[in-house]
């Protein structure tokens, strides 16, 4: 009784995986075809157009375009008024008032003696009320000092 049940079974499942016509199976995409099912509209008229031979460098007709990447865009560094290089131009210019590290990129500024101040790639030393003012926020788990 089990061996008629398993014999319909594998019988249900080769009729199932066989029954696509050939010019479906043709149709599915796959690397041979290039993702593209050959045209089954009627054929057109024949043109006084002679084909020209494609140079090897030409894809097919009907091949996907070749795909080309796009360089990606350097990173354009945005600087802020009274930004400065140096932690000591900053100082000179912030006399009484706290010197920042300020990421041009995150918009978060850091205070001295944290792991942040100075170590990012984009960014520059400022006075804090500065960089309040060119809308620059405080790092959350950073005291002030």
């Amino acid at each position: 009784m089990k061996s008629l049940i398993v014999l319909a079974l594998v019988a249900t499942l080769a009729f199932a995986a066989f029954s696509a016509s050939a010019a479906e199976r043709e149709c599915r995409p796959s690397l041979s075809n290039m993702y593209h099912c050959p045209d089954k509209s009627a054929p057109a008229s024949k043109s006084t157009e002679t084909s020209q031979p494609t140079s090897p460098g030409t894809p097919e007709r009907g091949a996907p375009p070749p795909r080309k990447r796009a360089a990606p865009a350097p990173y354009e560094r945005q600087t802020y008024a009274n930004q400065y290089t140096s932690e000591t131009g900053a100082r000179s210019h912030c006399v009484n008032e706290t010197v920042v590290w300020a990421n041009n990129r995150s918009h978060i500024y850091h205070f001295p003696g944290t792991a942040y101040y100075g170590a990012t790639k984009t960014g520059g030393y400022m006075c804090e009320s500065d960089a309040i003012s060119a809308g620059i926020r405080a790092a959350k788990n950073e005291p002030h000092p």
